[in-house]
């Protein structure tokens, strides 16, 4: 099975590759395939995606070198030489293949490496103003402008939102690690200090171990030396070993059972036999994989859980403190006791003290974060209120975003179908390019066979020249070992002869060299008796001297430890005490709150209430005044003649012919004014698109503008409506004065009022 690398690997794995490889050796595919063999890499994507990073990084090497130039110029102090081809790679990744790569699997990557050297990358290379001013003018000296904007600018900048999120989790990963740091830095200085800890670390000290004595030195003994005689060095020794007669007899063997073993298994008679029911389907495979599994299940199992550990409670058990930890506990109660007697010595002789100072302090600290809770709260209800009405507000504004909204679909649309036609075209010349290199690739192979050619010829002569040297050197070997070996045995010869040596030993005697201090063994015996003895002496007075000091030292350790105890324990109370007033403290500030945000809630309510009711009253009011216009055009009695009758109609289907065609007129002219902006908003996105959002919202605030305008239009035109229907309200008022008398006529013209009543009616509806 091939096993897939893992993120952190295959960078390392391409990082590693760009760096060994020598173009004055090898091709990029014998070098890629050289190390992906030697580095057992076996899965087909991850070799594809090696060749494919140390070809990238070739091309645009010198595209990538001014990156890397100007991220090492601007970023001197936080970025390692070190890390030049680590920064090569990445480049390579996020400048031309972050497209067809993917931000995922790109964000995998680089959270694989270390948070902050990626973090100063990243920065560096998805900013714009780096990339405009940094980069871009040393990019046109190389390449043409639109490939430039297009293909390497635009590309990289269309990710910078999703680089803003990836920094921000590399940022809170960095800012998590520092705090692992600190905290253990912190709890080794704080055991360091004897302050304790939570029980994780231990500062070893060392024992202090007597330095042991060096032992003497025993006395000379006789050495007596026995002589032997030694064979003669046999002939065979000075002889090559391949012409020995055994190696050569073996040789002769060996080429012989060779022979017939060849000879043996060439015949097809010996041949190994083929088996049908090897051949055969068989489920033995999986019967095994059964077997093993259930073997498996057996090893996995979950055994009794044990109790955890009981939480020890507050003043139980005591801990015993050896003599360093007791130390170093009254070494940072005297430093205590120092700074307080700093302090005082300081107010005795400066007369004054920082208790009022810091008193003020924390009294006008308080009374700047009351400050900000209440500005907290104000900012809070006027939130609460905006968001009612933006409420509102947004109900108004619903279709006309629908229209934009539909517009900018279509405008998408379009620019979707024209971006994949040119990255068609793109990928054609990429395709045409990749032909080209590939042609390209095979003069150098025939280059190299040349000088393959040549190099096998100049090995030759090499092998020719060795074998002479070896030769020669050989002889002069020979010749060199025969005058050795005539010389041992000369040597040996001389050893042959024996000697006769015989030594005593007086113990009184003394040499008589013209040294000082010379003395027989005799002597030197009697003063060694007696410096032994001086020396036990003065180790049972030390070990005196030490049991003295150990009590001495023992009582003033218990003194010290009766004297931190007591201070420990008042420190234990004052810390309750202090503890207690901080508690009453924040139950008293957790109620003040609680009352100023009901308080604030209640405002907020009665502000709301208070606009809604003000609604309601306003479309109660004008619910009431149709209601009352629809009674009194009930109880419209009487109407003009037949001719007025028509006049009105035909006045009345003329004013809605012309509102009709102005409305008709005003939708010509909105569509017209918008197809210039179409027009007009896609030159500018053709012409740069980092000013969508900027025209976008110009647009927008105009469309506002203008429909605020024509609401205004509709709004006098109702009014205008309404005055007319008065005005109509009080003529016919009058005529049903006049006309009040006779009941025939009453009859007779009530067919046409009723017919007068809808269409006035229907004109108030419409208008």
């Amino acid at each position: 099975m091939q096993a897939e690398l893992s993120a952190e690997r295959l960078i390392a794995a391409c990082e590693e590759a760009v760096r060994t490889y020598e173009p004055a050796k090898t091709t990029v595919d014998t070098h890629t395939d050289q190390f992906n063999l030697r580095k057992k890499i076996s899965d087909p994507d991850d070799q594809l995606f090696v060749q494919q990073v140390v070809y990238g990084c070739l091309r645009y090497k010198k595209m990538l070198k001014i990156v890397l130039s100007s991220l090492y110029f601007k970023h001197s102090g936080e970025t390692q030489r070190g890390d030049y081809t680590l920064y090569t790679v990445f480049a390579y990744l996020a400048i031309v293949r972050l497209h067809e790569l993917g931000f995922s699997a790109f964000r995998s990557l680089v959270l694989s490496q270390e948070h902050f050297k990626m973090s100063i990358f990243l920065k560096f290379l998805f900013n714009q103003e780096t990339v405009n001013n940094w980069l871009r003018p040393e990019w046109l000296k190389m390449f043409e402008p639109s490939f430039v904007d297009e293909q390497l600018i635009a590309k990289l900048l269309v990710f910078a939102p999703n680089v803003h999120n990836l920094l921000q989790i590399l940022e809170g990963r960095m800012a998590s690690e520092a705090a692992k740091k600190e905290a253990a830095a912190e709890a080794a200085r704080a055991l360091a200090e004897g302050r304790g800890g939570k029980g994780e670390h231990t500062t070893p000290v060392p024992f202090q171990l007597t330095e042991p004595k060096p032992r003497s030195v025993p006395n000379p003994e006789e050495v007596i030396t026995k002589t032997f005689k030694a064979n003669k060095v046999p002939t065979s020794t000075y002889r090559d070993a391949k012409q020995l007669p055994e190696r050569i007899e073996l040789d002769q063997k060996k080429d012989l059972n060779r022979m017939q073993m060849k000879a043996k298994y060439s015949n097809p008679k010996r041949q190994p036999f083929k088996l049908r029911v090897t051949e055969r389907p068989s489920n033995l495979s999986k019967v095994r994989e059964e077997v093993e599994a259930a073997r498996e299940a057996e090893c996995h199992f979950e055994g009794p859980k044990a109790n955890p550990v009981p939480r020890p409670r507050a003043g139980q058990g005591a801990v015993r403190l050896n003599s360093a930890a007791i130390l170093r506990e009254d070494i940072l109660y005297r430093k205590k006791q120092e700074g307080e007697a700093a302090v005082l010595s300081a107010y005795e002789q400066e007369l004054r003290d920082a208790s009022e100072f810091e008193s003020w302090q924390k009294r006008m600290l308080a009374q700047d974060e009351q400050s900000r809770l209440e500005e907290v709260e104000r900012r809070r209800i006027a939130t609460i209120i905006a968001d009612e009405e933006a409420k509102e507000a947004r109900a108004r504004k619903l279709n006309e975003n629908r229209a934009l909204a539909m517009i900018a679909k279509r405008e998408a649309h379009e620019a979707l179908h024209q971006l994949q036609a040119e990255e068609h075209h793109r990928k054609e010349e990429a395709r045409q390019l990749v032909r080209d290199v590939q042609a390209a690739r095979e003069r150098p192979v025939l280059a190299m066979e040349e000088v393959a050619k040549q190099n096998r010829l100049k090995a030759q002569e090499l092998r020719e020249e060795t074998e002479r040297l070896e030769a020669q050197a050989a002889e002069e070997k020979r010749v060199e070992e025969a005058k050795r070996a005539d010389l041992i045995q000369q040597i040996r010869a001389l050893e042959l002869v024996p000697r006769k040596r015989i030594t005593a030993l007086d113990p009184t005697y003394v040499p008589q060299h013209g040294l000082l201090e010379q003395m027989s063994l005799a002597e030197l015996r009697e003063r060694l008796a007696v410096v032994e003895q001086d020396r036990s002496e003065e180790v049972s007075k030390r070990r005196a001297n030490i049991v003295s000091s150990k009590q001495e030292r023992e009582l003033d350790l218990s003194q010290r430890a009766q004297r931190l105890t007591e201070m420990r324990e008042l420190a234990a109370s004052q810390a309750a005490a202090k503890r207690d007033a901080l508690r009453e403290a924040n139950k008293l500030a957790e109620r003040q709150r609680q009352d100023r945000l009901a308080e604030a809630q209640l405002k907020v309510h009665e502000t709301i209430e208070a606009k809604r009711a003000t609604r309601r009253r306003e479309e109660a009011a004008l619910a009431a005044e149709l209601k009352s216009i629809r009674i009194k055009n009930q109880y419209l009695g009487v109407d003009k003649a037949t001719v007025e009758r028509k006049n009105w109609e035909s006045q009345q289907a003329g004013a809605q012919r012309e509102v009709i065609a102005r409305q008709q007129q005003r939708h010509e002219d909105a569509k017209h004014i918008a197809q210039k902006r179409d027009s007009a908003q896609r030159v500018v996105n053709r012409s740069r698109e980092q000013k969508v959002q900027e025209t976008f919202l110009k647009e927008y605030e105009q469309h506002l503008e203008e429909a605020k305008v024509d609401s205004e239009l509709e709004k006098a035109q109702v009014l205008g409506r309404q005055a007319q229907l008065r005005t109509m309200l009080n003529l016919g008022q009058s005529q049903s004065a006049k006309l009040a008398g006779t009941k025939q006529d009453w009859g007779s013209t009530h067919g046409s009022s009723a017919s007068m009543r809808d269409e006035m009616n229907a004109t108030g509806i419409a208008s």
